[in-house]
């Protein structure tokens, strides 16, 4: 007799299969539970109850409901339909026409002159009408962001013009007034978002592209530097290493709960006691069921440090 005759009646749910195929490819065994919870129950009100329901431990609930939050992360949004993919690839005349007929352009490229302290090449000069033109900046916005990078950088590379110009326009700051008032909010915030940074154990100055997301995260959701280094902690203890995607993973599941500051989060989520730094002259607190790993959490963190080393040697021989 087939199977779907001896399924019992009752209340329907429908499961989309792309999100199936995305867990039997992941292979959490958990995460599945979990998506049959939500799909039974409409989502996850309460985690405590959820993670006894399913009779899963809060480090084995952590980690199913960041695999489920990575499987369901929305796509990047299509480009505008208005704005090709690639820059334009400007001739030399085009160039010169802009720096002659535009004024607003040929104030740009003055600033930049006086920003860099030479002549502009022809490389810079591409650079700043590909922000101008293709990018949408107006000349007040991209005087504006040489001043910036002139003030933060002291000598700014071409590079430096490039990855910041995009940068504004990934953030919609396209005008004068949006760079005014994106650079106030910026200083205001530097004395936190270096304490972040510091807590990421990043470099202020120089902090790498993963730990501006987590920091600018945090930033936005109202997170303090304690409660970030709180969530390297737990990445560091369930992870074993650092790792960045997983951290961002439990400030956006602290966030769903409404939970930011550290006495929010350790009122609702207690550190377990191998967390916790062992004081001068105490005898070392015994692990709890919570950091002792089974069989299957052992391999789950095996599996996935072999991914990593995959993606390593898969980039290293593209030459990334």
């Amino acid at each position: 007799m087939p199977l779907l005759n001896r399924l019992p009646e009752g209340e329907l749910r429908v499961a989309y299969c792309d999100m199936l195929d995305k867990l039997i490819a992941v292979g959490d065994g958990d995460a599945a539970l979990l998506y049959l919870y939500i799909l039974r129950h409409g989502g996850v009100r309460d985690e405590r109850e959820a993670a006894r329901a399913l009779q899963l431990s809060a480090a084995r609930m952590e980690r199913a409901l960041f695999t489920i939050n990575g499987l369901t992360a929305p796509a990047a949004p299509p480009p505008a339909a208005d704005k090709p993919a690639q820059p334009p690839q400007y001739t030399v005349d085009e160039l010169r026409r802009a720096r002659t007929d535009d004024h607003c352009f040929a104030a740009v490229c003055q600033a930049a002159e006086e920003t860099l302290g030479r002549t502009l090449t022809e490389g810079q000069l591409r650079c700043l009408l590909t922000a101008y033109d293709h990018l949408g900046l107006d000349a007040g916005a991209i005087i504006e962001l040489l001043a910036f990078l002139k003030k933060e950088k002291g000598a700014v590379r071409l590079a430096d013009i490039r990855r910041e110009t995009n940068r504004w326009a990934d953030m919609g700051i396209l005008s004068a007034q949006d760079a005014q008032a994106y650079l106030t909010r910026r200083a205001n915030e530097k004395p936190l978002s270096e304490a972040i940074y510091k807590a990421l154990a990043a470099d202020p100055a120089q902090p790498a592209p993963k730990e501006q997301r987590v920091c600018s995260f945090a930033l936005a959701h109202g997170f303090p530097p304690e409660a970030v280094a709180l969530a390297v902690r737990r990445t560091e203890r369930q992870q074993g290493h650092k790792s960045l995607d997983y951290t961002l993973g439990i400030l956006r599941r602290w966030d769903e709960a409404g939970i930011h500051t550290e006495s929010e989060i350790t009122a609702l989520e207690p550190e377990s006691r191998a967390g916790v730094s062992k004081a001068v002259g105490q005898t070392a607190a015994q692990p709890t069921d919570a950091a002792t790993l089974a069989a299957w959490e052992q391999q789950w963190q095996e599996n996935h440090r072999k991914e990593i080393r995959r993606r390593r040697l898969e980039a290293e021989a593209n030459g990334l």
